[in-house]
């Protein structure tokens, strides 16, 4: 009696330590949850009856019907979160290092029209003679005028290898021009426009945080302090973040060591705080940071911290307010699932999502002012105003908030140095 009550005493409790370590398992728990089995059995069930009995038996594929179920399932908690094909995935992997197949160029609307901002070096339309002004109107011989910015983008899109031809419209002749493209795989530098914006006034302008972006930002640092840098402006504006890793590693080169740069929230409660560490490229020139509307997640959590140290004086636009951390899973099928799971918090306290990091001088711009200035950073290195005017019709405009923060970082290097003098002075007495 005793023999067989054991055997079954035994494996009775294998599997409530079993069960007990499912359940403490975030990602298991729904997996004793009545609701996770009855959502499973209604959608089956409504699977069924659309495979059996949808009048076009042709368009009837499970995979895609779980695709869109769970896609819309997943976008509907926030923004942010997604489900991703295989190719969905993949896409996915090189956008986060920066890597992107295409043909080069960068789209936006000016005027109602689709216009190209700018042109990379790397890509084939920059070599095939596209210019950064010209007005896209086709896409494969397929009139393009009256379709979205999103449709255009998915039309120019392909594989690797493959061809596109954009027609466009060039302001300066008003004639159309015809190019065929390669789609090529292209890796962007991350940290750019780096020069003097004045004798004392160093300028550089980071597009996103990626691999390896800290390490440019120390590269240009060393160049901009060969020419003469007394003061940095770091320009984010339209930086739509990246790596926290690496925001966190580019801010200790300019915070001191065990400065709080942000701490990790989750359901849970706080998942971790990132202090400053020592580093040999630390910088402790004047900094002023210009922020826009389009700057979010990792630069927000980079001015973020400068700003609530008064490391630096942040300049433009309250930021996009994008401060959730998005956890990603593989799958076996090469498919994939970007997750909101936690958020960020500013050493303030405050909370980034929804809100963003507003600056300490606030200089609104359009924009339209804001493309015609992308047109002209490109255009006005090759043509005098004049030029510039005749071919665009405008004369070139001023960047508002550049220029308030070239004076904030004069105002601030003349404050260093006049400190400087008065501790030399104090120490001589």
């Amino acid at each position: 009696m005793e023999k067989h009550t054991l055997r079954w005493v035994i494996p009775v409790a294998l599997l409530a330590v079993l069960a007990s370590q499912f359940a403490t398992r975030a990602d298991w728990r729904a997996m004793f949850s009545l609701g996770y089995w009855q959502s499973l059995a209604r959608y089956g069930m409504v699977m069924r009856i659309v495979e059996s009995d949808f009048v076009h038996a042709d368009e009837v594929d499970f995979q895609e019907l779980t695709d869109v179920a769970l896609r819309a399932a997943v976008r509907s908690l926030d923004p942010y979160s997604e489900y991703m094909t295989p190719d969905d995935y993949e896409e996915f992997g090189m956008a986060a290092n920066q890597e992107y197949v295409g043909v080069g160029i960068e789209v936006g609307l000016f005027s109602g029209r689709i216009i190209i901002s700018q042109v990379f070096e790397q890509g084939s339309a920059g070599v095939g003679g596209i210019l950064a002004g010209d007005f896209i109107v086709g896409v494969d011989e397929v009139d393009t005028r009256d379709e979205s910015l999103g449709q255009v983008i998915d039309r120019i899109r392909g594989e690797s290898g493959s061809m596109v031809s954009l027609q466009v419209e060039r302001p300066i002749t008003a004639e159309e021009h015809s190019f065929n493209l390669e789609r090529r795989a292209i890796a962007l530098d991350s940290v750019v426009d780096v020069e003097m914006a004045t004798q004392t006034v160093g300028y550089m302008r980071v597009r996103q945080f990626i691999d390896e972006t800290d390490l440019e930002m120390v590269s240009a640092l060393q160049l901009l302090k060969s020419e003469g840098m007394q003061g940095l402006i770091i320009d984010l504006r339209g930086n739509p973040g990246g790596r926290v890793d690496i925001a966190v590693r580019m801010s200790e080169i300019f915070l001191d060591e065990g400065q709080e740069i942000l701490t990790m929230q989750s359901r849970r409660g706080v998942e971790e705080v990132f202090y400053a560490e020592a580093t040999l490229n630390a910088n402790h020139q004047p900094l002023v940071v210009l922020i826009d509307g389009n700057s979010a997640s990792a630069s927000e959590i980079f001015s973020g911290a400068l700003r609530d140290h008064a490391r630096a004086v942040l300049v433009g636009e309250k930021s996009y307010g994008k401060g959730s951390v998005q956890s990603v899973y593989s799958f076996p099928d090469g498919d994939g699932l970007k997750l909101t799971s936690a958020r960020y918090l500013l050493p303030s306290g405050e909370a980034i999502n929804g809100t963003g990091v507003y600056p300490n001088v606030t200089v609104e711009r359009s924009t339209e002012e804001a493309i015609l200035l992308m047109l002209q950073a490109h255009h006005l290195r090759n043509m005098s105003d004049d030029a510039f005017a005749e071919v665009f019709g405008f004369a070139p405009v001023e960047d508002s908030q550049l220029l308030v923060a070239e004076q904030m970082l004069d105002a601030l290097i003349d404050a260093t140095e006049l400190g400087s003098v008065l501790d030399v002075a104090a120490e001589g007495q």
